[in-house]
This record gives C-alpha cells, sequence and structure tokens, in this order.
C-alpha cells in the first residue's frame, strides 16, 4: 500500500473514532436527560456526598461521641459478646444489677444491620457502628431520589431533598442518638414502598412496607412514635386523594392488610415486652412540666438560615451563646445540639422566597408535608404554643415522652420533601410571582428574627458576634438570588439549580459533618475497644480483685461513679456486674431502692436513700454482692452518703479510688427461716427490711413476697432447721445453673434482680418463681434436691401472655 493510501485509510479511522466518540456522547447526553439519567445521576451524587460526609471522621479521627459510645456502642459490644459466647442478649447481667435488654429500645436487639454485623464480629470498632449509624441516613437519601424518580424530579431537586434529610439541622445536632437516628432513616424507604405498594398493587411491596415501618417502630422512642402517625397519614391520604376513594380502596385491600399483617408480626412481640418493662420501669410517665423544660426556645429559628449566630458551631471548650441551661436557667432543658436547624442556605431560601411569599407549599403534593413542618414545629416550641400540650394530654403515647424539641425530628423529613418539590418547580416553571405585601411581611420577620437573636446573645456579651454571623450569610443570600434571577431559560434553570444545590450540599458537609455538634476526638473513647495508659491499669486491678475473689458461691459486683462518660457503661463492655450504668431506663424497684442515678459520670448523680441504701455498708448493698467501688475521690467525700463503713483501700489516688467493701453475701444462698412481707409496699415506702449481719453474711433467713405460695410444712419444718450448701456450676447472663446440698426443704436465693420471663426449674422440674428479699428471685427446694437452674425466658407464651395481660390491666394469678 502506498503512502497516500496509508493516509488516507488512517484519516477514515480518525473520522470513525471521532464519530463514535460523538455518537457515545450524544448517547450519554440523551441517557442523561432522560428520566433513568436522572435516577442514576441523583443517586450517585447522593452516595458520593454521604461518602464525603462520613470520611471526615476518619479524616479528623474523631468518632460520634456522647450516647453514641457510651451508651449504644457499650451495648452493641454487650450484643456481639452475648452471641458469641452462646447466650442470648436478651439479659444484661452487667447493668444496673440485671437489665431486660430484650425490651430496652436502645439494646440494639431489633436492629438487623447491628444483629448480622454483632454476630460476624466478637469485638466490633467503634468506626464499623458509626459505618452502621451512618448507612440508614443513606438508605434514606437513597430511597428520596426513588421517590423523586416516581414525582418527576430532576436530579438536583432529589440531590438537595437528600442533603438535607441526611445532614439537615437536628439530625446532625443529635447524630448521638443512635435508636432516633436508626428510625428516622427509614422513613423516606417506608414512604417509597408504601406509593409503590398501592401504585401497583404489588405484594413484594407491601411486605417491603411492613418490615420497614416495623423497624421503624421498634425504635419505640417518641420521633419512631409520630413517623409512624405519619405514615398512617400519608397511607390514607393516598388513598384519599383518588377521585373515588372508596373504590380505590377497595382494590387495594389486600396489600393494606398484607402491610398491616407484616408490620403486626414483627412488632407484638418486641412491642409487648417493652410494654411489660414500662410497667415495672422507673419512668412510666412524665408530667407536663418535666417536659416543657425541653421546649425549643423561638429564637433558635434564627440559627435556620445562619448557622453560627447563636454559636451553634463553635468549639465545644469556647461554648455556645443561645437558650439552653445555662443562658435560660430552670426552664430550658436544651442545648444547642437539641435546638440546631441549619439545612443549607438555599433550603431556607426556597422555603422563604418560593414556598411561602411565592405560595408553592400549597401546590398538590407539598400541602401534607407543609401541614407536617409546621405542626412539627409548633410541637417543637412546646411551652411557647398550645399544640404540643393539647397533644400531650389527648394523644396516646405523648405523655412517655420528655422532649417536645424531639418534634424537629419530624420536621426536617418534612423540609427535604418540600425543599425537592421547590426544586423541581423551579426548574420546571421558573421564578414564581411573588406580591409585594408577602416580600414586606416575610423581610420584616426576618429582620425581627435577626434583631431578636443578636438581643439575646446580648445576655451572654456575644451581641457583636451574632451580629456577625449574621452579616456573614448576607452575601451567600444574596449570590443566589442573583444565580435564580439571571437563569431565565429551562437550561439555564437546570444548570442554576445544579450549582446551588451542588453548593448547598458542599454547605452542608463542611458545617455538618464532623463539626463540634457531633464529633469528638477518637481516644477519648479508646478506652471501649482497647484500654490503655492509667485506664487499663484501673481496669486491670478491679478485674483481677474480683477474680480472685469469684468463688462457687460468689460473684462480686462492683459501682464505678465519677470517672467520665466512657466509664459510665464499660462494665457490660468488659464483662464486670455492676450495680449502676447509663440509662433513663432502669426496672423501677431497685431504682427507688438503691438509687445508682441516670449518669453516674458524676458522684452528685449517685443518691443514697436512708430508708433502703443509707450507705455502702448497708444490708442491700451486700445482698447484692457489691465488693468494689471504683470512685473518682475518696469515699468519705462522696455526697449524699448517710452512713460511712471501713473499708479496704486497693487504690487511693490521685484521680480513681478503689475500695474493698467488707463481707458481701454469696451470690446463691439457702435460706432455713422465712418472713413473709409485702415486698411492693416496701418498696413504695422505700425501706429495706433490716437485718441481722449473721443473716446477712451466711443467708439463713430470706423474706418471701406475700403473692408468693410456700408450702406449710416447709414454714413448720424449716424454722429452725440448719441451711445446707449452694454453689454456681454454670452462669451465663440468661443462665444460672446451681448445684444444692440439703436434707431439708429450704428457699434457695440468687441474688439476681427478680423480673418477668425468669424461669425455674429444679431437677428438671418446672417450680413458681419467689420473690426474695424485696428485689431477688428464688425458689423453694425440697430435701435431697441437686440442681437448680434459673433461665430467662422473656418469649415463653406463658411471659407473653402474662405482659398482654398486664397491659389489659388484668390479674394475671
Amino acid at each position: 500500500m502506498s503512502a497516500y493510501s496509508e493516509a488516507r485509510a488512517g484519516g477514515h479511522g480518525a473520522r470513525r473514532v471521532k464519530d463514535l466518540a460523538v455518537q457515545a456522547g450524544t448517547s450519554v447526553a440523551r441517557f442523561a436527560a432522560s428520566r433513568q439519567g436522572e435516577l442514576v445521576i441523583a443517586l450517585v451524587a447522593i452516595t458520593a456526598l454521604w461518602a464525603l460526609a462520613a470520611i471526615q471522621w476518619r479524616l479528623t479521627d474523631t468518632v460520634v461521641p456522647w450516647d453514641s459510645k457510651n451508651q449504644f456502642y457499650a451495648f452493641f459490644r454487650f450484643l456481639a459478646t452475648a452471641l458469641h459466647e452462646g447466650s442470648t442478649p436478651f439479659w444484661n447481667p452487667y447493668h444496673y444489677g440485671g437489665h431486660p435488654s430484650i425490651a430496652d429500645p436502645q439494646s440494639l436487639i431489633f436492629q438487623p444491620p447491628f444483629v448480622l454485623w454483632a454476630w460476624l464480629d466478637a469485638s466490633p470498632t467503634m468506626l464499623a457502628f458509626d459505618a452502621l449509624v451512618y448507612g440508614h441516613l443513606l438508605v434514606g437519601g437513597l430511597a428520596l431520589a426513588g421517590y423523586g424518580h416516581r414525582h418527576g424530579w430532576p436530579a438536583a431537586a432529589s440531590v438537595l431533598a437528600a442533603a438535607v434529610f441526611m445532614f439537615g439541622g437536628v439530625v446532625s445536632g443529635r447524630l448521638n442518638h443512635v435508636g432516633i437516628i436508626t428510625a428516622y432513616g427509614l422513613f423516606p424507604l417506608a414512604v417509597l414502598l408504601l406509593e409503590v405498594a398501592f401504585d401497583r398493587r404489588s405484594w413484594l411491596a407491601a411486605i417491603g412496607f411492613g418490615a420497614t415501618a416495623a423497624l421503624i417502630a421498634l425504635g419505640r422512642t417518641q420521633t419512631p412514635l409520630i413517623l409512624s402517625i405519619i405514615l398512617v397519614v400519608l397511607a390514607a391520604r393516598h388513598l384519599l386523594v383518588r377521585p373515588e376513594p372508596l373504590r380505590y380502596a377497595l382494590t387495594r385491600l389486600p396489600v393494606l392488610l398484607l402491610m398491616g399483617a407484616t408490620a403486626l408480626a414483627l412488632i407484638a412481640v418486641p412491642m409487648l415486652l417493652t410494654v411489660q418493662f414500662a410497667d415495672y420501669s422507673n419512668r412510666p410517665h412524665i408530667s407536663l412540666d418535666t417536659a416543657l423544660l425541653s421546649s425549643l426556645y423561638p429564637v433558635n429559628i434564627a440559627n435556620f438560615f445562619a448557622p453560627n449566630v447563636l454559636g451553634s458551631l463553635q468549639p465545644s471548650s469556647l461554648g455556645d451563646w443561645g437558650p439552653s441551661h445555662g443562658t435560660r436557667p430552670g426552664i430550658d432543658g436544651t442545648d444547642r445540639a437539641f435546638n440546631y436547624m441549619f439545612a443549607g442556605s438555599l433550603t431556607a431560601l426556597l422555603l422563604v422566597w418560593h414556598g411561602l411569599a411565592g405560595g408553592r407549599l400549597l401546590a398538590s403534593g407539598r400541602r401534607v408535608f407543609a401541614v407536617v413542618a409546621v405542626l412539627a414545629l409548633l410541637y417543637s416550641v412546646g411551652r411557647y404554643s398550645p399544640f404540643f400540650p393539647l397533644m400531650f394530654q389527648y394523644f396516646p403515647g405523648i405523655a412517655l415522652f420528655r422532649r417536645p424539641v424531639g418534634g424537629l425530628f419530624i420536621f426536617i423529613p418534612a423540609l427535604a420533601y418540600l425543599s425537592g418539590y421547590l426544586v423541581s418547580d423551579y426548574v420546571k416553571q421558573g421564578l414564581p410571582a411573588v406580591p409585594r405585601w408577602a416580600l414586606a411581611i416575610l423581610g420584616g420577620a426576618m429582620i425581627g428574627l435577626f434583631a431578636w437573636a443578636i438581643d439575646f446573645s446580648t445576655l451572654s456579651s456575644k451581641g457583636w458576634q451574632a451580629a456577625l454571623e449574621t452579616a456573614k450569610v448576607l452575601p451567600i443570600y444574596g449570590a443566589l438570588i442573583v444565580l435564580f434571577m439571571l437563569a431565565r431559560s429551562p437550561r439555564a434553570r437546570v444548570i442554576a439549580a445544579s450549582v446551588a444545590v451542588a453548593f448547598t450540599g458542599g454547605e452542608l458537609v463542611l458545617r455538618n459533618a464532623a463539626s463540634s455538634l457531633n464529633a469528638e476526638p477518637r481516644a477519648y473513647y479508646s478506652f471501649l475497644e482497647k484500654p490503655m495508659g492509667e485506664e487499663a491499669r484501673i481496669l486491670g486491678i478491679v478485674q483481677r480483685a474480683i477474680q480472685a475473689s469469684h468463688t462457687g458461691s460468689v460473684r462480686p459486683r462492683v459501682e464505678i461513679v465519677g470517672l467520665g462518660g466512657p466509664w459510665q457503661n464499660a462494665a457490660m463492655v468488659y464483662g464486670l456486674e455492676a450495680t449502676n450504668g447509663y440509662n433513663p431506663l432502669r426496672i423501677g424497684q431497685y431504682d427507688r431502692l438503691v438509687a445508682p442515678g441516670e449518669s453516674p459520670y458524676t458522684a452528685l448523680h449517685r443518691r443514697f436513700p436512708n430508708g433502703s441504701f443509707p450507705g455502702y455498708d448497708c444490708d442491700l448493698s451486700k445482698l447484692l454482692g457489691l465488693e468494689y467501688v471504683v470512685l473518682d475521690r475518696p469515699i468519705e467525700a462522696m455526697p449524699h452518703l448517710h452512713r460511712r463503713t471501713v473499708v479496704e483501700t486497693v487504690m487511693a489516688g490521685p484521680k480513681v479510688w478503689i475500695y474493698r467493701l467488707p463481707n458481701p453475701a454469696p451470690r446463691v444462698a439457702l435460706a432455713s427461716r422465712v418472713r413473709v412481707a409485702d415486698a411492693d409496699e416496701l418498696v413504695d415506702q422505700g425501706r429495706f427490711p433490716a437485718r441481722t449481719a449473721s443473716t446477712t453474711a451466711t443467708g439463713t433467713e430470706v423474706m418471701v413476697d406475700d403473692d408468693d405460695d410456700l408450702s406449710q410444712s416447709y414454714v413448720q419444718a424449716a424454722a429452725n432447721a440448719q441451711p445446707g450448701k449452694a454453689e454456681i456450676v454454670s452462669w451465663r447472663p440468661d443462665r444460672v445453673e446451681i448445684a444444692v446440698e440439703t436434707r431439708t426443704t429450704a428457699v434457695l436465693t440468687d441474688h439476681a434482680l427478680w423480673y418477668p420471663g425468669w424461669e425455674v426449674e429444679v431437677d428438671g422440674v418446672r417450680r413458681p418463681l419467689l420473690r426474695t428479699d424485696v428485689l431477688f428471685r428464688g425458689v423453694e427446694i425440697p430435701p435431697g434436691a441437686k440442681k437448680v437452674v434459673f433461665t430467662y425466658r422473656p418469649l415463653s407464651l406463658e411471659n407473653l401472655k402474662a405482659a398482654f395481660d398486664g397491659m389489659l390491666g388484668r390479674d394475671n394469678d
């Protein structure tokens, strides 16, 4: 071939490559402009934005702090340990003398991702835990893209909605509240599955909706309750907006029934056990006055427009100057994390300009979310509106919860859907027509709001800083307004919306991810993963001392007070049976008599009731087997103590004091003498029956509740008999096997908490569980008995029936 021919062939090849490239580019452009392309772009952008936010904690070597680690991560570690040791995680013996984890909404037992990870990993890391929690927000963000696809939103609209949902406001501020975040993250998925199930009459989507709604409801706190109510409202709306709602509803009845059956099947048992726990807990009801302490002070709305106007994003060491118990003592039980509302400058601008002034919040499809947003805000302000007090008084379930400010968790998802609709409206319709009177009213309201925020800040001498933060955001809003006004063609509006959404996504990542609201150094909590230095030394001393004290009948308990956040629930991470912990939910009888407190990070929270637990050397302390006390101060400096005691000092300062208490009672003991008394009456009186030192140490006398049945022969024959011998031969959190030797009828007590669901067998024969010494579990054993087994079976039909009868107010007898 000649050089000319080769050149010509090469030219044709280059043109073919160019033509193919042009065709490929055209195909890509067409795909990007298609509905499927919009969905793919949105999904990729949302995932990238989420990943960019998630990596901030890793880059800064921080973790989500406070409750996330001190409470939920500790429960997660217990869950993993229990599964890998062949036990169930239903009963937690390392928490408040024993705790029904299966009934506690915070235990993660009914959270499939956590259970699966715990099953695979015996010692999950904090990073893995945070990734599991944060992953729930990604699920919600991607589901919002699916919702936007169904409703014809452009990709930018879906991305903004997802960004608001994943990173906006209180979601960022209270990321440490794991139970709320995991339920919240599933809400958009439930909304999407609800629509698909109804529109397509899809049984698979119906089952998916029922399962997702059940997981939301199993959060069993205020936010899941309200989210569940909203799902019911959305389902009703979906049926009622049809031209022939009754006929449409009848055609969807099988789907509706399948949704309900799926959800009910999944939530019935956990809910029943939680109701049972509520009846026995320390806080079945909250007073309205207590709830109103956690109201959103309306000036906080200013940080919806300017994130740091009240110091919300200041480093923790510098503090903030917004409404809190520090600036409004006695009437404000919130802080900057609870009150945080910033969800992006574009979001705020669209809501005020296009939504309120332009009237687009009133369009079809937006109204339901606009109403939810308004009601959520009215709920959040608590004492400053009649709405929350009315809900508290008349709406079932609301009186169980203590924080109206939690309504912001409802405001943010409503805002996410509204922001998606507003961007979509702008791209398709352009700028709204805004009456001058509306601009005047809203402009005046904005000026008044910021003036109020600046004036409030002067109470903390931060008025100039609030004014500076206000000035910082004005150019941002100005630039966004100009950008939208200059974009006149449909294509220009797409570009403008995309630029604005990209900016807002970056803004939310920079401001709300790994901020002072939701990040602390990982090193501060590393003790819960791998103790080092002084913390490792303290833990080692306690573990060795407890191990040395273990015998066949002795299992020492420990109390840790004042050592700071990570120590509060460290006992359940390291297998120490503790008399206290960190949890707002506790068995009520135990809480009343022992008074360990909700948050033992400070000694001030540890009370000592004079009638039942006046000091560490009291009878109840001994029966609990409390042998080691770890304090942040000398024992004589503990506040609230009514009695002092002689102790053996194991470690004396300078930062931690460890003491050994003398003469703790054995964990299992046989009693040959019985007193019968009304245990509930003693609890109501806050009184624990006095015992002699000899009977406390030897266990030769026991008090049995008057509701329990004892054989007459036992009472008469055992009055002067000597007890035999009892030793623990096998122990798991949910099962205790005891070898006994006795020649006469006796009462065996396991000094672990009595609670419904515990069963006992003597030589393989089921026997009635006794309530002994007010708080503990026991059993009457005949002469010659050799093996006693206590087992926690909360899922037994007997216990579930008892819980159901208790819920209905029936006498279980």
